[in-house]
């Protein structure tokens, strides 16, 4: 539910689709290594709202956010939105393929009454449980390869476009 996450959903116009009634978006978290794509590499864009803020790749062609990163090739993470995915395409639910929420963090920006699982922010277990889980993909190797980075150079194969300098602006 950040402010940063209902930002970007508000930026490309696709808030409905993305935000849940909470101000919530479902992000699956993978290494770089378990995402390809297949098709449409060229309608791929990335952008930035913050100057040292996390990478936002979309379709730029439909505003279709694809997956978040941090800015370095070496960090093993990406957060894959549930819009990208297709659970239902091969008869599945989500919670099927994904397994059960995790957590409901950051409602410090939640929008109304939130339920009683929602954390203010990110519950230290989370955190250290996502540290952990990226210590031993590092270990394994499982940054590369990634569709977003350059293998040789390990710099993001597009230069993300900068839409806001100041966090006061995300509002």
């Amino acid at each position: 539910m950040c402010d940063t996450c209902q930002a970007y959903a508000h930026h490309l116009g696709q808030a409905d689709k993305i935000l849940d009634q909470y101000g919530g978006t479902d992000i699956f978290q993978l290494t770089p290594s378990q995402l390809s794509i297949t098709e449409g590499i060229e309608n791929l864009r990335c952008l930035r709202l913050e100057g040292r803020g996390v990478l936002r790749w979309y379709a730029g062609c439909c505003n279709t956010p694809v997956a978040n990163t941090v800015a370095s090739a070496k960090v093993p993470f990406v957060g894959v939105p549930h819009t990208f995915m297709d659970h239902e395409g091969h008869g599945r639910t989500r919670e099927e393929d994904l397994g059960p929420l995790l957590a409901r963090t950051m409602g410090e920006y939640g929008i109304g009454e939130l339920p009683s699982d929602a954390y203010r922010s990110s519950p230290l277990s989370i955190i250290l449980r996502s540290l952990w889980l990226l210590l031993i993909a590092w270990l394994k190797g499982q940054h590369r390869p990634s569709p977003f980075f350059d293998t040789n150079t390990g710099k993001p194969i597009l230069e993300p476009t900068l839409v806001y300098k100041e966090k006061k602006n995300l509002q």
